[in-house]
């Protein structure tokens, strides 16, 4: 009866230390919790405005003027004829919000269309030279 028990207990030892070989072996599962996969908020984006009297360039210098003094913008942008004016901005420096306020500071009757993903061109500086902050920009071409 003894040597039965002594066989149990090694054959039992042996199969636990084989399992443990194996499960060290063997690469271990991410446990931890999924998060949400929302999409990531993209690292610049542009800010669409209707502008009335955007044909007028004054109105267009002053807006280049205010924005020249935020933080992130990375281009201005008047479409005359479409009465749009884009302003491709870093999400970490600035929002759509604080630029909506800036913006109707200098044409309160401005109205923001929509926040889009910037293009490749705008957002690596594309526009340089024609953006409001191109006096203190390092990136701006030197002519």
């Amino acid at each position: 009866m003894r040597f039965k028990s002594l066989a149990f207990i090694l054959t039992c030892t042996l199969i636990l230390m084989g399992s443990a070989s194996l499960a060290a072996d063997t690469p271990a599962k991410d446990t931890a919790p999924t998060k949400n996969t929302a999409p990531a908020t993209p690292a610049t984006q542009t800010a669409v405005f209707a502008v009335p009297n955007l044909s007028d360039q004054a109105v267009v210098k002053d807006l280049n003027k205010v924005l020249a003094k935020e933080k992130g913008i990375l281009s201005a942008k008047a479409e005359t004829e479409t009465g749009k004016f884009l302003i491709t901005f870093e999400t970490a420096h600035n929002s759509p919000e604080a630029l909506t306020k800036v913006v109707t500071k200098v044409v309160p009757q401005a109205k923001l269309d929509g926040v889009r993903a910037a293009d490749a061109k705008a957002a690596a500086h594309g526009d340089c030279g024609k953006c409001p902050s191109k006096s203190s920009c390092g990136k701006a071409k030197k002519s």
